[in-house]
C-alpha cells in the first residue's frame, strides 16, 4: 500500500531524502506523496520525526 503524509507533517524534508523514487514534493502547506509512484518500501515513514506519514 502506498503511504500518505498528514497534516502533522512538520516539513522537515527528510524524507524526501531518502525516498529511492523520488515521490514526494513540497506542497502547499505540507509534502505530498504521488501514490501512483510510490512503491510501499517505507523509507519514509522511518525518518518522519512527526511520524506524519501513514499508509493507506
Amino acid at each position: 500500500m502506498p503511504r500518505r503524509i498528514t497534516e502533522d507533517c512538520t516539513c522537515d524534508g527528510s524524507c524526501v531524502e531518502v525516498c529511492p523514487v523520488d515521490c514526494i514534493s513540497e506542497g502547499s502547506p505540507i509534502f505530498i506523496i504521488d501514490e501512483d509512484t510510490c512503491i510501499d518500501c517505507g523509507a519514509c515513514q522511518a525518518v518522519c520525526p512527526s511520524d506524519a506519514i501513514i499508509e493507506v
